[in-house]
């Protein structure tokens, strides 16, 4: 059975996991803000890590990395990835100097956590799935006839949090106009979270008078569950974008499926029924009444899964 190291690497940490006949036997998590020399510095932190708990790293069958950014999957390339810095970095490679293996798996985040989603969440069961992972920006991937979609142009599909016109209030960084990611992001929320509670004489208000600006999503979890009207005013007026965003695809693929990912999902199913609201204004009954709609199954750890589980598919088994 197949052994590998993974790294799910993000703007602030990477998510790192040694997996072994289908488990995680042991994961740690690496400070990335310090961006100098990143893999190289992840790679000493793996090798000490692994002595430390006798993992024998030369008996691995491969190495996997989802990268928060544009990814050539056929050259293992991360073309542009603004929170990294990187541009053209050539990741497969480095990986297999660092690490000493010539077999390397290199995939978009989103990506990565789609797999990981349908492959080990959801045992490859639905024939067509979409996951949107709601974060620093909105990710997603897709699944269609049982295949990650790669898209037949660019070869680069990941990016729902970017075009389509959804909302006319912000612009986005990437330059377009009407983007999700100012939105509908969990950055998006925050930044709506703060102007609201900057000016709440409420419980909300409260919140703000202690953190200020560095108010997060988790810091109104509480609030939200509890049904606080200004908290969930918010969630509703920043997610309704992503909701008309879910709906074309719906109308479509005829999707079977759509799984929310990311941080904010962990707020459960009042997260999730607002998504649904939305969509009955968005969505045709004979459509919406038969698509399944959920919070993804392996949460921190989809990432590293969707890697792995990338990699015994495509490397160990094609064997």
């Amino acid at each position: 059975m197949p052994k590998a190291f993974t790294i799910d690497l993000g703007a602030t940490s990477a998510k790192c996991a040694f997996f072994d006949h289908e488990k995680v036997i042991k994961t740690f998590v690496f400070d990335t803000t310090n961006k100098t020399n990143l893999l190289e510095n992840i790679s000493k932190e793996t090798f000490k890590v692994a002595a430390e708990n006798n993992i024998d790293m030369e008996a691995l069958d491969f190495v996997g990395i989802a990268v928060c950014g544009i990814v050539d999957n056929e050259t293992g390339t991360v073309l542009y990835s603004t929170n990294l810095g990187w541009t053209n970095y050539p990741t497969r490679i480095e990986l297999q100097k660092l690490f000493n293996n010539k077999n390397i798996v290199v995939l978009n985040d989103a990506k990565a956590a789609t797999y990981g989603e349908w492959s080990a969440s959801l045992n490859k069961e639905p024939e067509s799935m979409a996951l949107f992972t709601i974060g620093t920006g909105v990710g997603g991937g897709a699944i269609f006839n049982r295949k990650l979609v790669f898209g037949d142009n660019t070869g680069l599909p990941s990016e729902p949090g970017h075009g389509g016109g959804f909302q006319n209030v912000f612009q986005c960084s990437c330059g377009l106009l009407g983007c999700l990611d100012p939105v509908s992001s969990a950055t998006g929320i925050e930044r709506r979270l703060i102007e609201v509670a900057s000016k709440s004489s409420g419980p909300l208000g409260e919140v703000y008078s202690r953190l200020k600006e560095d108010l997060h999503i988790i810091d109104v979890a509480d609030l939200f569950k509890n049904g606080d009207k200004e908290v969930v005013d918010v969630f509703k007026e920043n997610l309704e974008p992503l909701a008309k965003c879910i709906s074309v695809l719906i109308h479509f693929f005829d999707l079977s499926m759509i799984v929310i990912g990311g941080g904010p999902s962990n707020l459960g199913e009042p997260f999730l029924d607002i998504i649904k609201e939305d969509l009955k204004k968005y969505v045709l009954p004979q459509f919406y009444d038969k698509i399944k709609i959920t919070s993804s199954g392996l949460k921190d750890l989809v990432g590293a899964w969707g890697v792995y589980k990338y990699g015994v598919d495509h490397i160990i088994n094609k064997k």
